[in-house]
């Protein structure tokens, strides 16, 4: 599994550091309205449940790393 770091490293090599920035920034925001969504789906049914941080920024690298690695 490759860190954050490796993989922002290849997505910048394959598209560029604008647009690399630009697509894991748009997948940030995915993941934001994403979790909020869940919770508050979760809030209205079954009450609050613990559950462990999400690292979303890491979801977005890695959502946009397998797309961009999909060509390969």
């Amino acid at each position: 599994m490759k860190t954050d770091a490796e993989m922002m490293a290849e997505i910048v090599k394959r598209v560029g550091d604008a647009q690399a920035r630009q697509m894991v920034l748009n997948a940030y925001n995915t993941e934001i309205i994403s979790n909020r969504l869940r919770h508050l789906e979760h809030a209205q049914t079954s009450g609050h449940l613990a559950k462990a941080p999400t690292d979303m920024m890491h979801l977005a690298i890695e959502r946009v790393y397998e797309v961009v690695m999909l060509g390969e």
